[in-house]
């Protein structure tokens, strides 16, 4: 296994992975645009496709791929404007555009059909992409599915407002990252100073702070919510039992909208459960994507 994906050994760095070329419709004067998109491909197996949310990186998973990429052939990106990947001053980080970007990647990786893991925000992006690329999205695991809450740090819910978003990005120091972490483990020993950096980092440039405020302007929940009940793809909804900022209600409203969902809760576990709690997360995923035995 690469050194880089013990969690000891992961960090978040431009060099972590590898690089894809993939062409939008975001350059001047309608021009096509060509981007960069950083990911790392790891494991044998069927392709599971890992969608972090919004001011995450792919880093969010370092504690996951070990536990799964023996299993699965897992594929991590960083999406459009996060992380390492390429940030087109003219895109508006629409879910339309974050899923249009997401097939974009997969076509030039060569993937035709994957599963998928979505966490937070980015389960709209996994759920927009089984609406509108059916035969792309096999088996769906959401992860806290939904976007910003009242139980979320003010700076964070001023990333919605016009107004107030560009004073927020401003607002988006490493202290107020680790605030946000401290809300986001059950276990607080685990937010390290590695950690608040590994998450940082990413989010020192301008533009980087302009992807993440115009994704969570441009999330509407209500509107991707109400085309749930057309998605037929099987989905395993998993929620954190110390979640404080998605409720157990917030997700049965997500397995009652899907019309072939389960829920299951996540013990110990706060919103990052995959961070947190990697191996009953990859236990889950095992159950719900079994391994095909070869004889």
């Amino acid at each position: 296994m690469n050194l880089s994906l013990q969690p000891k050994k992961f960090i978040n760095s431009q060099h972590t992975g590898k690089y894809v070329k993939i062409t939008v419709p975001y350059g001047k004067k309608n021009a096509d645009l060509e981007l960069n998109i950083h990911y790392m491909d790891e494991g044998n197996g069927e392709p599971l496709v890992l969608i972090h949310t919004i001011g995450q990186s792919l880093y969010t998973w370092r504690n996951l791929i070990p536990k799964i990429s023996s299993q699965y052939r897992v594929i991590a990106l960083d999406l459009m404007g996060h992380g390492y990947s390429d940030k087109p001053a003219s895109a508006l980080y629409t879910i339309e555009e974050h899923a249009h970007i997401i097939k974009l990647f997969l076509k030039a990786i060569g993937i035709e059909s994957a599963h998928f893991i979505g966490f937070s925000m980015g389960c709209a992006y996994v759920t927009e992409l089984a609406r509108t690329e059916p035969s792309l999205v096999d088996k769906m695991i959401l992860l806290s599915p939904g976007g910003i809450t009242p139980q979320m740090p003010v700076f964070i819910r001023m990333l919605e407002s016009m107004l107030f978003g560009g004073i927020a990005s401003v607002l988006l120091s490493p202290k107020k990252i680790e605030e946000a972490l401290q809300q986001c483990y059950l276990d607080l020993t685990l937010v390290t100073p590695d950690i608040v950096k590994g998450y940082s980092n990413p989010l020192e440039d301008v533009e980087a702070r302009r992807a993440l405020r115009y994704s969570a302007m441009s999330y509407d929940e209500e509107a991707a919510f109400s085309e749930l009940r057309n998605i037929q793809n099987e989905t395993l909804i998993l929620l954190g039992s110390d979640d404080k900022w998605h409720t157990t209600e917030h997700a049965e409203l997500f397995q009652a909208a899907l019309p072939n969902a389960y829920f299951s809760v996540i013990r110990n576990a706060g919103h990052l459960l995959h961070e947190e709690k990697p191996e009953k997360i990859a236990a889950a995923i095992l159950q719900f994507i079994p391994v095909p035995v070869i004889e």
